[in-house]
């Protein structure tokens, strides 16, 4: 039953409004991108290069960048939730450009947060949604794949954004705010299904939602309407453009259902590669490497003329 879960949208009435208007202030904002080369970084195929921009309040965004000085195609990724990005030379050495960049609060760019939550980062700002931590890191990713594009020596002629778990709920909801990549490659994308979340999830940032909420009850309310601003759910109806999700079936952080509420109203051809389980130490996690695998296919060579026909795969 999980995967024909599409919950109806219980957007607050100025959804929109609210992400037109934080998509006007980033706009307004420049990027004032710098790069530093990284020899350490650099091979004879490529170039690689510490990247620092501009975001959404001001925030000095850092991630890092491979790049070919002839037109390759480009892949924009970020990390999972409480990590850190590190250099996909995998990625660059297979013939594509890559940025990948570090979300305010973590890794590289720990300093854009100045004031993170002591009950959990998701909840840094959950007083309100202009408030919320969430709005940044959400123009973080948009922001990402304006400078990626930008500082490619060639134009890149595909742009695959990448994510898997926190990246992966940021890079949709990107996506269905910007329409900055032509496909859109999420693993275990969290934030779904804002309302029926909290019934599954054991582990990662909707634990802490809960056991924030465990010791104060009476905010409920408040806190659940904060956080349908930043469903992806929400926003996978504006995803036009085609998409590869990644499912685990037994997962405590980011559960199925909840994947399968976001891809269930995606607008665009998609597909769904399920695998056994995801988040956890498990030995079949090695089968994941099928997706990734699976994207760097389709940031290489395009898509299939059948791509969407069959909408569940094996994973592995």
């Amino acid at each position: 039953m999980r995967r024909y879960v599409k919950p109806g949208h219980r957007r607050p009435p100025d959804f929109w409004r609210f992400w037109a208007e934080t998509a006007a202030i980033l706009d307004k904002t420049p990027a004032d991108t710098h790069l530093v080369e990284r020899p350490e970084w650099s091979t004879s195929e490529y170039r690689g290069y510490s990247v620092t921009f501009t975001s959404y309040g001001g925030a000095r965004i850092t991630g890092y960048a491979l790049l070919h000085e002839r037109a390759r195609h480009l892949i924009v990724h970020s990390h999972g939730y409480g990590s850190r990005c590190e250099p996909r030379h995998n990625w660059a050495s297979a013939g594509v450009n890559v940025l990948g960049v570090d979300i305010r609060g973590f890794g590289w760019s720990a300093e854009a947060l100045a004031e993170p939550s002591r009950h959990g980062y998701v909840l840094t700002g959950i007083e309100s949604p202009e408030t919320s931590v969430l709005r940044g890191a959400v123009c973080d990713y948009v922001r990402a794949t304006e400078v990626a594009a930008s500082i490619c020596p060639r134009p890149p002629s595909r742009t695959v954004a990448h994510g898997i778990s926190f990246a992966g709920g940021l890079a949709l909801m990107a996506q269905g705010l910007a329409g900055r990549a032509d496909v859109l490659c999420v693993g275990v994308p969290t934030f779904g299904w804002a309302d029926g979340r909290h019934f599954f999830v054991k582990a990662g940032s909707g634990a802490e939602i809960s056991q924030y909420l465990s010791r104060r009850a009476d905010m409920a309310e408040d806190v659940a309407l904060v956080l349908r601003y930043f469903d992806s759910t929400a926003f996978a109806e504006r995803v036009t453009a085609p998409a590869l999700v990644g499912v685990g079936l037994q997962d405590d952080v980011v559960p199925a259902a909840t994947v399968y509420a976001i891809a269930n109203h995606l607008r665009g051809p998609h597909e769904v590669m399920e695998f056994p389980i995801s988040h956890s130490d498990h030995p079949d996690e090695d089968l994941w490497q099928a997706f990734d695998d699976r994207c760097l296919s389709i940031a290489l060579s395009g898509l299939d003329h059948k791509f969407g026909e069959h909408k569940r795969l094996p994973g592995g």
